[in-house]
């Protein structure tokens, strides 16, 4: 009961200052909207984040497998690992997004794009489509809308989209010279330009040196005709089998990379198609921006902190008042006046973390959560994790307020905790944004492992899975260090309490 008291006392101290309220709650989200219109759509994200493949298939023709080649082109996209690609949905969109400098370029497969691949041949008839430095898109039907301000990424969409049609190209026109050499034409040249030597027993018979191969079956046939036919198929296959067992780590007749080269199909590859989406927001407060899912987080769990320096003046006050010292001399235990004063942080603590994750979600479009969680899922997410984030918060100002003797060295010692911690643990700025080694650094602070855990709740559009076992972990981290400090604060109060006896 006494604790009770002590701790609707210390709640009442806390919210009916005005100026306190606004720095606990419209300030952070003040910052947060300030700062989510201010910055681009890029913020806070890694260049590979950013680098994806956006692809405008308006093929309408009909390639390998009655497919249009322009989806075969995709499909060798997206297999290959680490490439992430989109698929643009109008070319209005397509010239905008590059226009816009959202994406550095866009890949388009023309409506004849299928019909122009089918062309394509090592005969004089077809369609060359190779030149030095890879294919003629033009030739192709291919092209690609670019961003000038952007060269070195569209340089490198060029190359994914070269390499994705040397792997469908250079198969399929492989296969087709493969099956030629088994036509009655390739045969009849074969017969032409091909003559064999006549042995020296036979030249009374034939009275020259060398013989064309057409020649000679058309005399084993006897000058039959569907005879000579089936010697010239033979041919033609005892080509192709010869080729075959050659060349036996290749499947010749194969008109696709995988089966050219007999590759083993890698089910470990994950395989990135997304459909294009406006991760800058919409509306005036850009509502749905990708950048709100780093921002809310990292505001949350800055201002949460900030508590540090609010309850702290509490007790800075009571010292200067004498009222501190007056409770110790109390028979209230040590245990009560700490639950008392502990009580009253988390509670505004936890209203705190939720009022910005509810502004977030109704005004700014934050994501929370995914369709898949299960409830024991939400109740880590939204209760087990902003309990241990406040306990860890409540626990550190109650021994930042009990060290300090007056305001100056309450502003010094809660500056730490809120400003340089903060700044190390990733609020401030994005671990996107700093050295690798940062985040090592950030795991020394609460700050660190709560941001950590609150933006795993929150997904990106790159990354739509959440690890528990990485929240649980914050968690119990957190947790632990709340109980460190708590029995910090203990053990000081009792000394205190001792040599004020």
């Amino acid at each position: 009961m006494q604790s009770f008291i002590i701790a609707k006392k210390e709640l009442k101290l806390l919210i009916r200052d005005k100026l306190t309220a606004t720095v606990l709650f419209v300030l952070p989200f003040a910052m947060i909207l300030i700062l989510g219109l201010l910055l681009g759509e890029g913020f806070g994200q890694k260049n590979d984040d950013l680098m994806r493949i956006s692809v405008l298939n308006l093929d309408k023709g009909l390639g390998l497998n009655n497919k249009p080649w322009a989806e075969h082109a995709i499909d060798d996209m997206v297999s290959t690992p680490n490439i992430k690609v989109e698929i643009i949905q109008t070319k209005e969109l397509a010239n905008e997004v590059v226009k816009t400098g959202k994406r550095a370029a866009v890949i388009i497969f023309n409506q004849d794009f299928s019909d122009r691949v089918n062309e394509c041949s090592f005969l004089s008839t077809g369609v060359n489509p190779f030149h030095r430095d890879g294919i003629y898109l033009e030739k192709l039907q291919v092209s690609i809308v670019k961003d000038n301000k952007q060269p070195a990424t569209s340089a490198i969409i060029e190359s994914v989209c070269q390499i994705a049609l040397l792997r469908i190209v250079m198969p399929w026109m492989i296969g087709k010279a493969f099956e030629k050499l088994g036509d009655p034409e390739f045969i009849e040249l074969l017969g032409k330009e091909v003559s064999l030597p006549i042995p020296p027993s036979l030249r009374l018979l034939m009275p020259k040196e060398k013989i064309p191969l057409g020649e000679l079956l058309e005399l084993a046939s006897g000058k039959d005709v569907v005879l000579a036919k089936n010697y010239r198929e033979k041919v033609g296959q005892g080509i192709q089998t010869a080729l075959t067992g050659q060349f036996k780590n290749y499947n010749l007749t194969g008109k696709s990379w995988a089966s050219l080269t007999r590759s083993i199909n890698n089910n470990e590859t994950v395989k990135t198609l997304t459909t294009f989406q406006n991760d800058d927001g919409t509306g005036i407060l850009k509502r749905g921006a990708i950048r709100y899912q780093i921002l809310v987080p990292s505001f949350t769990v800055m201002f949460a902190f900030s508590l540090i320096l609010i309850s702290g003046w509490i007790f800075v006050a009571e010292k200067r008042q004498g009222t501190f010292i007056r409770l110790l001399s109390s028979p209230v235990s040590t245990p009560s006046i700490l639950l008392g004063k502990f009580l009253p942080t988390v509670i505004i603590s936890l209203f705190q973390i939720f009022f910005l994750l509810a502004l977030g979600k109704v005004l700014l479009g934050l994501k929370i959560g995914l369709p898949t969680w299960s409830l024991t899922n939400w109740a880590i997410a939204l209760i087990i994790l902003p309990i241990a984030t406040s306990f860890c918060v409540a626990s550190f100002s109650l021994l930042i307020g009990l060290l300090s003797k007056n305001e100056t060295q309450l502003a010094l010692f809660s500056s730490v905790p809120v400003c340089l911690f903060a700044l190390i643990g990733g609020c401030i700025f994005p671990w996107e944004m700093m050295p690798d080694n940062a985040k090592t650094l950030a795991f020394l602070t609460p700050q660190g492992w709560a941001l950590d855990a609150f933006r795993e709740i929150m997904p990106s559009s790159f990354d739509n899975t959440t690890d528990f076992n990485l929240i649980w972990k914050s968690a119990l981290v957190l947790t632990i260090m709340g109980f460190i400090l708590m029995c910090v604060t203990w053990i000081t109060l009792e000394r205190i309490r001792f040599r004020s006896s």
